[in-house]
C-alpha cells in the first residue's frame, strides 16, 4: 500500500510548476545607444493602438501542464499573447486578431 501512496520513485517529479516565457526583445542598440522599438521589426497593427508608446521588449510567462493537446496549447498561447499585449499598452488586442 505504501508504494501506491508515494508513487514510483524512479519517475522524477517536478521541482516547480513548468513555465514557458515568450519574449520579444530588441537587443542590439541603435547608433544613438538606445534600443530600437519593436515596431521597427514587426508590424503590431493587428494588436490595435498602443497607449504606452513604443516598446523595445515585451514578455509573458505561462505556467501550465507540460503535456496538452494541440488545440489547448494554441488556446493558451493566444490567451498569453493577448495578456502580454494588454500589459504592454495594446488595449484593443483580442485573440481573434492573432
Amino acid at each position: 500500500m505504501l508504494p501506491d501512496v508515494i508513487g514510483d520513485p524512479t519517475v522524477p517529479s517536478w521541482a516547480a510548476p513548468p513555465t514557458t516565457e515568450l519574449r520579444m526583445t530588441c537587443e542590439q542598440p541603435a547608433s544613438n545607444g538606445t534600443l530600437p522599438a519593436l515596431d521597427t521589426f514587426i508590424d503590431p497593427a493587428p494588436l490595435g493602438a498602443n497607449d504606452g508608446g513604443p516598446r523595445s521588449q515585451m514578455a509573458v510567462t505561462i505556467t501550465a501542464a507540460p503535456a496538452m493537446d494541440r488545440a489547448e496549447r494554441k488556446r493558451l498561447l493566444q490567451k498569453a499573447l493577448v495578456h502580454m499585449a494588454h500589459a504592454f499598452g495594446y488595449v484593443d488586442a483580442e485573440a481573434g486578431l492573432l
